[in-house]
């Protein structure tokens, strides 16, 4: 019978050999847990730092795309405007203000060329004739 409470006294030492080492085991575990976390938490800051960096970019390309709409809108305003200029006749290039004084000023010089033609309808084409001989008179070498 010693040899069986012998036999239990080994059992129980080892038993508490395996413990000790399952103790020291998990204890060196424990620092490389930490560690673990610490690399856990540092993956998850540079993720969410990525997520912002991201989301900012998003931010600005929206803001650059609506920007660029609203430029590309004005752009075809203004074609829409030329062509409509181009198709009613008027100077496409004259701008709004622009465009009326110069619609007045060239309704002024019409005025002045019908007065013209009036004046030469009411010659005779002797007299017209005379005109040009006077003109000839004035100009060198003739």
């Amino acid at each position: 019978m010693p040899s069986a409470d012998a036999d239990r006294i080994d059992g129980l030492r080892r038993r508490k050999k395996q413990e000790q080492q399952q103790s020291k085991k998990q204890q060196q575990n424990k620092p490389s847990g930490t560690m673990l976390q610490q690399q856990l938490k540092l993956y998850q800051d540079i993720k969410k730092n990525e997520h912002e960096q991201q989301e900012k970019i998003r931010k600005e390309e929206k803001k650059q795309l609506k920007k660029l709409q609203k430029d590309q809108q004005k752009m075809l305003k203004r074609e829409l405007e030329f062509q409509e200029k181009v198709r009613m006749g008027g100077n496409p290039w004259a701008g709004g203000k622009k465009e009326k004084q110069q619609s007045k000023q060239q309704e002024g010089k019409a005025g002045t060329k019908k007065e013209e033609s009036t004046d030469k309808k009411n010659k005779s084409p002797e007299q017209q004739q005379g005109k040009g001989k006077e003109e000839k008179k004035k100009m060198p070498g003739g």
